[in-house]
């Protein structure tokens, strides 16, 4: 009696672990999803700041994009948080707001605006925030040509509270052109003190089929300015269909095609028929051996 006794006992005390085990994985299943607010503010041309957050969900085999998620920008004040506007992410996890450079949000001692991106979560999805500071600068793109060398000028700017533009100082600038998927950069240039820098520009860069282009100027995390981008067009680029206007094009679209294509072809075709001459060829020679073989016998039975 004292066996069955011990041995009930212990299937309880199992069975209330198992539950109990049960019960923590449970609770862990339903806790809400951990997230991840990246946010960064960009000084544009057009006198602009652009306020940028993207929400992600943390998962243990990586991330992923949280859509449809209400992110709340906030202007980080002495008095307390001003409400600037609310967007929602898109497919990619990016909400996006653009206010005025020009603009009457508080800055601080260093003359600098404050902001704040923040997700306030639900059921599934925990809370989340990020800050940026930064003071808004511009970056003005101009192109000149001078000895027959072709010249990109960058003058960069910054705006004071009062509303005055001085020079941005010595800071360092990239000089890049969009591509399909990237930015090539062709340049950089370092600022002197009156906020002012050239460098030559490259004549080997394709832009569109007349050769237009977009040449992008920006500052990359810097203290106090953060992410600041100017652009300006041109028409100094290679063009990217380069068409002789009495021979038509090659290309995989026209009714003549291109080279490559028709020596892959010919290449091809060849290896198959040599193979069909290979074979017959084979064919003959076997059957010539038979036939000489067959003639040996019967010479041998006659004599």
């Amino acid at each position: 009696m004292k066996r069955i006794k011990t041995g009930t006992i212990l299937v309880i005390l199992f069975l209330a672990g198992m539950m109990q085990g049960y019960a923590q994985n449970n609770a862990d299943t339903t806790s809400p999803a951990v997230t991840v607010l990246r946010f960064a503010c960009v000084s544009t041309s057009d006198d602009s700041i652009q306020l940028k957050s993207v929400v992600s969900v943390k998962h243990d085999d990586g991330s992923t994009n949280l859509v449809n998620a209400p992110v709340i920008f906030y202007s980080v004040e002495k008095d307390g948080d001003l409400k600037i506007g609310e967007v929602k992410t898109d497919v990619h996890g990016t909400a996006v707001l653009k206010i005025p450079a020009r603009n009457t949000y508080l800055r601080n001692d260093q003359q600098m605006l404050s902001f704040k991106a923040m997700y306030d979560g639900n059921d599934k999805y925990e809370a989340s925030e990020g800050e940026f500071s930064l003071k808004p600068a511009k970056l003005k793109v101009s192109f000149y040509e001078e000895d027959s060398i072709r010249y990109v000028k960058v003058e960069g700017t910054q705006l004071n509270s009062d509303g005055t533009e001085v020079s941005i100082g010595a800071v360092d600038v990239i000089v890049s052109v969009p591509k399909m998927f990237s930015m090539l950069k062709i340049a950089e240039i370092s600022l002197d003190s009156t906020g002012i820098g050239t460098a030559e520009f490259p004549r080997d860069i394709i832009g569109d089929s007349t050769g237009n282009l977009t040449v992008v100027a920006s500052i990359e995390e810097n203290d106090i300015f953060g992410a600041v981008q100017g652009s300006a067009d041109n028409n100094w680029g290679l063009p990217k269909h380069l068409i002789s206007p009495d021979r038509p094009s090659r290309e995989l679209w026209t009714p003549i095609a291109p080279l490559w294509m028709i020596i892959t072809l010919i290449i091809m075709l060849l290896g198959v028929w040599g193979h069909y001459v290979y074979a017959v060829v084979q064919l003959v020679m076997i059957s010539k051996s038979a036939k000489s073989t067959q003639e040996e016998k019967v010479k041998k039975e006659i004599g």
